[in-house]
């Protein structure tokens, strides 16, 4: 079933993944001045050590992804399994609308992770060093966060059993972005819940408040587009996301309105060869799939 056809879903499609970059890329830490909290320098240390996490996860981790969307009355369910493949993650389809894919799909999915593979292996020095900056620079612009807004310490409270800092961020006026995909900063605010002892973000909530532009006259995210990232403690400081929601609008090509409402969940995290692992992350797979059944 496909929600949305040719060009438009291109284009949603395109949407949705600057939205997802925005959340995962935020994932992080907390320091202390003299005493007193800093704001600002806790989401500093956040960033250092979401660079650290998604290097780690790029290179060493699998994971299973079940993407659900709806729109119009219609529901999509995609479930993948993501691995690390030479120096970026790579994606494979494991089951849609809660089937398992046919023989034919499943052949279809190892031809395409092999062709990928062997293009991967062919590649000379420099380009594999482009292929893993185009990867990093979709992230980049997580460095600017702490210059993108102003923070405010609220309080705190517990999140999963576990103590957290509450900080509210809001775009700070004269912010100049930089780097690609910055400029989404300057229409997004939110609050932020991070968690004391590991110094990660243990969850976010955010909502845009200004139309965000994709592309020239590609699409618009309107005003009132919600999202919320959860992570979870996958090993000791090791901090991976579990759960992305969105919801809201979008303006497909200036013309079409759609909906964006979409849930990621993440689970099944195990270290890559890890072969126990890997046939236990297999049936988690096959019972999320049997679930949406």
């Amino acid at each position: 079933m496909c929600l949305v056809s040719g060009p438009f879903r291109a284009v949603l499609l395109q949407v949705k993944r600057s939205l997802q970059m925005f959340l995962i890329a935020g994932c992080a830490g907390i320091t202390a001045a003299y005493g007193q909290i800093d704001p600002k320098e806790v989401v500093r240390q956040s960033i250092q050590n979401y660079e650290r996490d998604w290097r780690v996860a790029r290179d060493k981790w699998v994971y299973t992804q079940q993407d659900v969307t709806e729109s119009d009355g219609a529901r999509e369910v995609e479930v993948s399994e993501i691995l690390p493949l030479d120096g970026t993650p790579y994606g494979r389809l494991v089951s849609r609308d809660g089937h398992t894919l046919t023989p034919d799909e499943l052949r279809k999915e190892e031809h395409k992770y092999q062709r990928a593979s062997r293009q991967r292996e062919k590649e000379s020095a420099v380009e594999r060093e482009e292929r893993i900056r185009r990867y990093e620079n979709e992230r980049a612009f997580v460095r600017e966060i702490p210059e993108a807004y102003d923070f405010k310490l609220v309080g705190g409270e517990v999140v999963e059993g576990r103590p957290s800092w509450v900080i509210t961020m809001t775009p700070r006026a004269g912010f100049v972005p930089s780097r690609p995909h910055a400029t989404l900063l300057e229409h997004i605010e939110g609050k932020l819940w991070i968690d004391k002892e590991d110094l990660q973000w243990a969850k976010a909530e955010a909502h845009v408040f200004e139309t965000i532009g994709i592309g020239w006259i590609v699409a618009r995210v309107q005003p009132g587009t919600r999202f919320t990232v959860e992570q979870t403690r996958v090993e000791n400081g090791l901090w991976m996301p579990r759960r992305i929601t969105i919801c809201g609008d979008a303006h497909v090509m200036l013309m079409h309105t759609r909906k964006i409402n979409e849930e990621l969940t993440y689970s099944g995290y195990r270290k890559a060869g890890s072969v126990s692992a890997d046939k236990h992350a297999l049936g988690s797979v096959e019972q999320e799939a049997q679930a949406f059944r």
